[in-house]
């Protein structure tokens, strides 16, 4: 809805510019906008004088020489404005780092808001970009991150502003390496804050590593006095610091920052220097249920007192009490009060869940933790409240934002997370594994206690693919049949490719046990269309989902020529069938080759497509954070034609296997059976840099088999 609106309203822009014979801009309106840019142009900042780099960074495809973006607020009676200005400055080395700034994004949704571009030469001359015949972005999402604004339009009660996200673009002529670019913007918006008692700014999370070396980048807050500013460093990262000056009021400064060379496996909010920080406008300071202090003060800090005292405040204020009688008469509906304690806590888990999903559009997690300890109280169940934070977003220890922590429930020692649309009571999700946590207590004098989720292990998150696998010489194609199993978390990889168009979702009820209320309340009339419908959804959905899997398998198998057919076996969402299994049958071509009277077919292949470590990937500077320990099982079974034998069987076998990892395939011949068993595990959820090398021998071990080719000989 959201992009539809965007494009409606841009639709007349759109037709305005084409009536200016391809001028995007009228010549008032660009003289408006460089008369806005002059902010930017006529700052003063030494670190925007200089275009040379250091020695040391010739070789890398781009260096930031200078980046700078000022955040200043300013309240009126009913607006708060926000000018979010932006200055930086780059000097493009190779051809990669000249495609990547080829296109200039910028936004004109206000009389405000400004840009500006400019190219300087190696030779010293200068080249102001002209923006009149910039195009129209129809779709703000293609606008790339490096030009977007870090916090936006904030939501508010009411929108009587003048500021739209209104985004440009335009090709930058004769761009070339060795070029410097130089860009500013300005966004403006008039946030309406009419009847408003707080506004909570996106948080902005920074990395100091960029996709370049850097030599200055800066962050400058200028607030008025109903705002605040939360701020935390990590891993060493520069600290905010007030000024106390008119200028600015917080200022934030890092220098010759080298690039990261690791871009695979990289926790970055966690493991490398960042800076984190949110602004609110609120109208009382240190308010109990914002993470705020006084004003003027930079805060930095919360204490695990303090974080007790807030999630008692937030957890009384939670209004779930529509959602939590609902769940009380499906309750009632199920007869669910007077089952078995470990059965209400499920058969809850279900109800709450299909709430979330099918009278809602899903619960935040205090939300959904709220209404089940309700539900735990009617039966006197006792339970624990648990806070921790995503293992890739912040420790616990560092959180500082009040949307960064999320809620679990404790139950006879087990842990309940959020429900998603494919989960299980139990279900620890993966940001969760062994991350830190704090049991909050509830009442008049809350404490935090803390306490460490549970890990997981290889053998809790297994993949199991069954192939058999049949050749057409004629067609030149293996015919594969593929069975695909999923326990634990590595169902997060397929619970969508599986259930998508299927009738999974649709009988939801069954779950816990209840009435279709779907169905259940429609007339005989309205039944009747609503059933001619779904049969029409069901027969479109079927040919949708084999041209879907078609292109999901095309991951693994680029030579996937035909998908044929699709079976669900189990969609793994109930507690009696917790495993995901689905069936798929496909052909593949390219598998074989001729030498002679004999053929070679890359039946080792049908693992899949396999990770190939390039050498600038070989050196580790972070710890590989592998996301959680699982197994892949690859259960290869090949009809060896008639006529034919397998030569050199034992070349397939191979054994390795470290403290971070293993690799190992065993392959056998029974009659005309070839059948090949793989086995991949990832042991360890973090890695650790000196470790490296060791994952590599399991990933270099799967990359070199899944190129083998077996040699059928002919008798």
């Amino acid at each position: 809805m959201k992009k539809i609106f965007l494009l409606l309203f841009s639709l007349p822009c759109f037709l305005a510019a084409s009536a200016q014979d391809d001028d995007t801009f009228s010549e008032g309106k660009l003289r408006d906008i460089s008369e806005n840019m002059k902010l930017i142009w006529n700052d003063n900042d030494p670190d925007f004088t200089q275009s040379n780099v250091p020695a040391k960074w010739n070789n890398e495809s781009g260096v930031i020489i200078a980046q700078k973006t000022r955040f200043s607020f300013d309240k009126d009676a009913s607006k708060l404005a926000v000018y979010e200005i932006t200055h930086r400055k780059i000097r493009l080395i190779d051809r990669d780092a000249v495609n990547t700034y080829s296109y200039f994004y910028f936004r004109i949704g206000s009389s405000r808001d400004a840009a500006g571009l400019h190219i300087i030469k190696p030779n010293g001359s200068v080249q102001d970009i002209s923006l009149r015949n910039a195009l129209l972005v129809e779709d703000n999402s293609d606008v790339p991150s490096t030009f977007a604004p870090y916090i936006g339009k904030a939501s508010t009660l009411y929108d009587k502003s003048h500021s739209r996200a209104t985004y440009y673009k335009i090709a930058v002529p004769d761009l070339a390496p060795g070029d410097v670019i130089e860009y500013g913007t300005i966004f403006y918006d008039d946030n309406t804050v009419k009847k408003m008692s707080f506004i909570e700014f996106d948080p902005i999370y920074y990395v100091c590593t960029r996709e370049y070396p850097v030599i200055s980048q800066k962050f400058e807050i200028d607030t008025d006095d109903k705002s605040f500013v939360n701020s935390k460093s990590t891993q060493g990262a520069p600290e905010f610091k007030e000024t106390g000056n008119s200028n600015a009021d917080y200022t934030w400064e890092d220098r010759n920052r080298e690039k990261l060379k690791d871009t695979r496996w990289v926790n970055s909010l966690v493991e490398l220097p960042m800076v984190k920080f949110q602004i609110v406008f609120s109208r009382s300071e240190n308010r109990s249920d914002l993470f705020i202090g006084d004003k003027g003060e930079l805060k930095q800090n919360i204490s695990p007192e303090e974080l007790a005292k807030k999630m008692n405040v937030l957890y009384d204020k939670l209004d779930g009490s529509m959602y939590f009688n609902l769940a009380k008469a499906y309750i009632k509906q199920t007869g669910a009060a007077e089952i078995p304690e470990a059965d209400y806590i499920s058969k809850v888990y279900y109800i709450i869940r299909h709430i979330s999903f099918y009278k809602a559009e899903g619960f935040s997690s205090p939300l959904f933790a709220a209404i089940l300890t309700q539900c735990l109280d009617l039966r006197k169940i006792p339970y624990d409240l648990i806070v921790t934070a995503p293992n890739t977003l912040t420790k616990p220890e560092n959180i500082i934002f009040r949307s960064e922590p999320e809620w679990l429930v404790r139950v006879k020692n087990k842990y309940i997370c959020n429900a998603t649309a494919f989960s299980n009571p139990y279900e620890l999700r993966e940001e969760f594994l062994n991350t830190p946590a704090f049991i909050i207590s509830l009442g008049k004098a809350p404490t935090a206690t803390p306490v460490t989720l549970p890990a997981s292990n290889p053998e809790e998150n297994i993949t199991t693919n069954t192939l058999t696998a049949t050749l057409d010489t004629a067609g030149r194609k293996l015919m594969i049949s593929h069975q695909r199993n999923a326990t634990g978390m590595s169902k997060l990889f397929y619970n969508v490719q599986a259930l998508a168009y299927t009738t999974a979702m649709d009988e939801d009820f069954r779950s816990y046990g209840g009435e279709d209320d779907v169905r259940g309340g429609m007339r005989p009339d309205a039944l009747q269309s609503y059933e001619d419908k779904l049969r029409e959804r069901k027969k479109e959905d079927k040919t949708k989902k084999l041209e879907y899997m078609k292109s999901q398998l095309e991951d693994d198998f680029r030579n996937i020529t035909n998908y044929t057919e699709f079976v669900l076996n189990s969609d793994g969402r109930n507690w009696k069938k917790q495993e995901l299994s689905f069936t798929n049958k496909y052909e593949l071509t390219d598998m074989l080759s001729f030498a002679g009277q004999n053929l070679l077919i890359n039946v080792p292949g049908l693992i899949g497509e396999q990770l190939y470590v390039n050498r600038e990937e070989r050196n580790r500077e972070v710890d590989a954070f592998m996301g959680f320990p699982r197994s892949l099982r690859n259960i290869i079974n090949f009809t060896i034609p008639d006529g034919y034998k397998v030569v050199g069987l034992n070349n397939l076998n191979i054994n390795i296997d470290n403290e971070t990892g293993t690799f190992a395939v065993m392959a056998t011949v029974e009659g005309n059976q070839l059948s090949i068993l793989v086995k991949k595990r990832y042991k360890q959820m973090i890695v650790k840099k000196e470790n490296w090398g060791k994952l590599l021998q399991f990933l270099d071990a799967a990359f070199t088999f899944s190129q083998k080719k077996i040699l059928l000989k002919k008798l």
